[in-house]
C-alpha cells in the first residue's frame, strides 16, 4: 500500500483516467477524475465502498492518462472499460457493447443492419435473405461509411447516385441484436426495404413477400427508395408525427400524378402508423421528449429499465442487465428499497446511485437520440458531469432530475415493475440453462468414462485454403459456457500444404507447452483442460494423441509395465495420455475415443451431444474468422512487404513519393540516384536487387 501511496504523490492535478493493475499488468479497475491526484488519494481514506479493500489488496500499480476536460475523461473511461473489461467495474452482464441499427451506403442499394459501434471503419452486418438473416449466413462488409461513384456499378457502367459520399447512419443503442431484429421486422411491414446490394434482374426474397418496394429490379428508382429510407430514419428516431405529415403530402402528390399504386401504398403506411399510435399509451398531453431510468435488483444482478417517450407517447422500452458482484457482495440490499436516511441504508443508496451513474454515462455517451429531459429513480453521483455530457450530445441543455410526483413519478414506478419482471424471467431462464448444462456435463462424464465431470473443455479445429494461411483454433467452454477470454489462435508454422493431421499435431504440441506443469511463469500458463475435443475422425484424433503422448508433463508421466498396457487401454482409454481426448466426426456426429475401433453414437436430442456440437461449431467459427482475416491481409499485401530490411516507415515513404510498386521498380532501375537520395544507398540496393 505504501508503494501505491508513493505513486499517487506523482499524479498531476489534472482531469483524466486512472487504472489499477495487478502484478501481471492486468487492469483491475478503471476510473475517471476531475483531479487525478485528489481522486485516487481518496481510495486510501475517504472512499468507503465495500469493494475497495479487495481492490487495494490485489493492486500492484496505478497508471493514469491525462485528458483535457472531465467530459473527455468520461469518454476515455468508457473506451478503456470496454477494452480491458476490468473485474471491479460495473458492467453489462454479457460484457458486450450496445448494438446499433445502421444504414450503410457503401453498396448501390443501401443496406440496413447492425453495428457494434459507431465508426466509419466498423464492421457492418446487413440482414439479407430470411434463411440466413439471423444465423451463420450473415455477410460482413468491412470499411463502410462513405461510398463514391467509382464503386456503384451496374451492367458494366458507372451509375452516380444521390448517396455519393453519404455517411452511414446509426440509431440506438439497443440492448441486444435480438431487439434490433424485432424492430427491423416491424419496420419492414410498414416501410418495406430491400435486401439486395445492387440493382439487377434478380429480385430479393422480400420482393415476393411484398416487403421490398422493388428497387432491386428497377420497379422504383433509387431516388424514390431514398425517400423511403428517410422515413425509416425519422421513424427510428421516434418522429412518427413528422413521418405521417410527409406521407400525407407524398400521397396527395402521387394521386395528382395519377400514380395510384404508390398513393395506395403511402395510404396504407399512414394507417399503420395511426394504428401504432392507438396502441401506445399517451402519457403526456404535450409532445414531450423524455427518458425514464428505473432500477431493480435480485441477487447479484441489477436491471435498468429505460422508457422512451417521444411526441408525448411511450414509444419504446429497453432492459439492460448489469453485474455488480463486487459492489453487492457485502450489502445484499433488498429489492423494495425506501428512501434512506442513515447508516446501512445510506450505503445501499450510494451503491444504486453508482449503478444509475454507470448506465447514464455509458448509454448517453453512445446514444444517437438524446431527449429533452432524463428522469432517474435515484440521483446520479456526478450531476454536473452528466449534465455536460447530455448538453454535448444534444447541443443544448438537457434536464436531469429525480421526479417526486405526477406522471413522471408514475412512469418511474412502472419502470421498476418492468425491471423486476425482466429480472425474474432472466434468472428463471438462467437457472433452467444451468440445470441443462449440468445434465449434459454429467452425461459426458458417464458416456466417455471420465474420472470427473469435465469442467473445462477445449476444442480444436484447423482452417486453410489449399494449404495457404493455415491456422488452428482453440475454444474453451467452462461449466458448459463459452469462455471467450480463454480462446487462442495458432498460425501454423511447419506446414503450408493441406495436411490437417500435421497441423493438428503442431497446434496441440504448442498448446501443451502452456500447461502449468511445463512453464515456469504463471503468466504464461493456461489452465489444464479436463477434456480435449478434436474436430474430426480417427485421423485427426491420432494426430492429437501423438502430441499428447509426447507432452513432457512430469507429474502426469505414467510408469506402466508393458504387460499391463493392453489391459489399461481396454479398461481406461485415456490411461496413456495426460489429458482425456476425443474426436467428433461431422458425418453422423460419431464420437471417437482412443484405442476403440467402434465410435460412440448419441441421439441428436442428447444434451451431451448438443454441447459437443456447439463446441465444435464455435471452434470452426473462430478458426475460419482468423483464417479469412489472414487471407484478406495476404491478398492486399504489397511486394514491398516481402523485402527483408525494409520497414513500415520506408514503405510508407516510398508509396507517398512514387505511388505504385511498378513506379518504384522503374525509379530503382532508371533513376537510382533519386531513390538513393530518398532512402539511402544501402536500402536502395536492397530494393533494386529484390524488384
Amino acid at each position: 500500500m505504501n508503494t501505491l501511496r508513493q505513486q499517487i504523490s506523482l499524479f498531476p492535478h489534472k482531469p483524466g483516467c486512472y487504472l489499477f493493475k495487478d502484478t501481471t499488468g492486468l487492469v483491475l479497475y478503471v476510473g475517471k477524475a476531475k483531479d487525478l491526484r485528489k481522486r485516487v488519494a481518496q481510495y486510501f481514506g475517504q472512499d468507503k465502498r465495500p469493494q475497495l479493500p479487495f481492490l487495494i489488496d490485489e493492486a500492484h500499480n496505478i497508471d493514469y492518462i491525462v485528458a483535457r476536460t472531465e467530459l473527455e475523461a468520461l469518454f476515455l473511461e468508457n473506451t478503456l472499460i470496454k477494452k480491458h473489461n476490468p473485474k471491479y467495474n460495473i458492467k453489462l452482464k454479457d460484457d458486450k457493447n450496445y448494438a446499433f441499427i445502421s444504414i450503410d451506403y457503401s453498396t448501390e442499394i443501401p443496406q440496413i443492419g447492425y453495428a457494434r459501434k459507431i465508426t466509419d471503419s466498423a464492421d457492418f452486418t446487413p440482414f439479407l435473405n430470411p434463411s440466413a438473416s439471423w444465423g451463420s449466413g450473415k455477410t460482413r462488409v468491412k470499411g463502410i461509411g462513405y461510398r463514391t461513384q467509382s464503386n456503384t456499378k451496374h451492367s458494366g457502367l458507372l451509375h452516380p447516385t444521390p448517396y455519393t459520399l453519404h455517411p452511414a447512419s446509426y440509431f440506438g443503442p439497443y440492448s441486444s441484436v435480438k431487439k434490433i431484429r424485432e424492430t427491423l421486422d416491424f419496420v419492414r411491414h410498414i416501410f418495406p426495404y430491400c435486401a439486395n446490394t445492387e440493382v439487377s434482374s434478380r429480385p430479393c426474397f422480400y420482393f415476393h413477400l411484398h416487403r421490398c418496394p422493388g428497387v432491386c429490379v428497377g420497379a422504383v428508382s433509387l431516388d424514390e427508395y431514398q425517400k423511403n429510407l428517410d422515413r425509416i430514419k425519422l421513424f427510428l428516431n421516434g418522429k412518427t408525427t413528422q413521418v405521417k405529415k410527409e406521407l400525407k403530402i407524398s400521397m396527395v402528390q402521387a394521386a395528382k400524378r395519377k400514380r395510384f399504386e404508390l398513393a395506395a401504398r403511402l395510404r396504407d403506411q399512414t394507417k399503420a402508423l395511426d394504428l401504432l399510435d392507438e396502441r401506445q399509451v399517451a402519457q403526456f398531453p404535450k409532445k414531450v421528449s423524455y427518458d425514464f431510468v428505473s432500477l431493480a435488483t435480485m441477487g447479484n444482478l441489477e436491471c435498468i429499465n429505460l422508457f422512451k417517450v417521444r411526441d408525448g407517447k411511450l414509444t419504446d422500452k429497453e432492459n439492460f442487465i448489469y453485474t455488480a458482484k463486487q459492489l453487492l457482495q457485502v450489502t445484499n440490499y433488498p429489492l423494495d428499497r425506501k428512501e434512506p436516511k442513515t447508516g446501512r441504508q445510506k450505503i445501499e443508496t450510494n451503491l444504486v446511485s453508482q449503478i444509475i451513474q454507470t448506465f447514464v454515462e455509458t448509454y448517453y455517451a453512445d446514444t444517437t437520440d438524446v431527449p429533452n429531459a432524463v428522469f432517474t429513480q435515484y440521483p446520479v453521483t456526478e450531476t454536473e458531469l452528466i449534465g455536460e455530457l447530455l448538453r454535448h450530445k444534444k447541443n443544448k441543455k438537457v434536464s436531469l432530475s429525480v421526479p417526486r410526483r405526477g406522471k413522471a413519478k408514475q412512469l418511474i414506478k412502472l419502470g421498476t415493475i418492468n425491471a423486476e419482471e425482466y429480472l425474474r424471467k432472466t434468472l428463471a431462464t438462467d437457472a433452467t440453462d444451468v440445470d441443462k448444462l449440468h445434465e449434459a456435463l454429467a452425461t459426458l462424464q458417464k458416456v466417455l468414462k471420465l474420472k470427473t465431470i469435465p469442467k473445462r473443455i477445449e476444442c480444436y479445429d484447423m482452417s486453410n485454403t489449399q494449404g495457404s494461411n493455415p491456422v488452428g483454433s482453440m475454444v474453451v467452454f467452462i461449466d458448459g459456457k463459452p469462455a471467450k477470454s480463454e480462446y487462442r489462435k495458432f498460425k501454423i508454422r511447419s506446414k503450408n500444404t493441406p495436411d490437417d493431421f500435421a497441423m493438428m499435431r503442431e497446434t496441440l504440441t504448442r498448446r501443451l507447452q502452456h500447461l502449468p506443469e511445463t512453464v515456469k511463469s504463471d503468466s504464461k500458463a493456461w489452465d489444464k483442460p479436463d477434456l480435449i475435443v478434436i474436430d474430426g475422425g480417427k485421423g485427426q484424433l491420432s494426430a492429437a494423441l501423438a502430441a499428447l503422448k509426447g507432452a513432457q508433463v512430469e507429474s502426469e508421466k505414467l510408469k506402466v509395465k508393458s504387460e499391463n498396457v493392453k489391459m489399461d487401454i481396454i479398461s481406461t482409454p485415456y490411461t496413456l495420455y495426460p489429458i482425456p481426448c476425443i474426436g467428433l466426426a461431422k458425418r453422423i456426429e460419431e464420437i471417437f475415443i482412443p484405442h476403440k475401433s467402434q465410435p460412440i453414437i448419441l441421439s441428436h436430442a442428447d444434451p451431451a451431444l448438443q454441447m459437443l456440437q456447439r463446441l465444435r461449431d464455435e471452434a470452426h467459427r473462430f478458426g475460419i474468422t482468423f483464417h479469412r482475416s489472414l487471407r484478406s491481409k495476404q491478398s492486399t499485401k504489397s511486394a514491398l512487404d516481402t523485402i527483408s530490411g525494409i520497414g513500415p516507415k520506408t514503405k510508407k515513404l516510398l508509396k507517398q513519393k512514387f505511388g505504385t510498386v511498378s513506379n518504384i521498380k522503374k525509379i530503382a532501375l532508371e533513376e537510382t540516384e533519386k531513390l538513393e537520395e530518398l532512402v539511402g544507398k544501402a536500402k536502395a540496393k536492397i530494393i533494386r536487387n529484390h524488384l
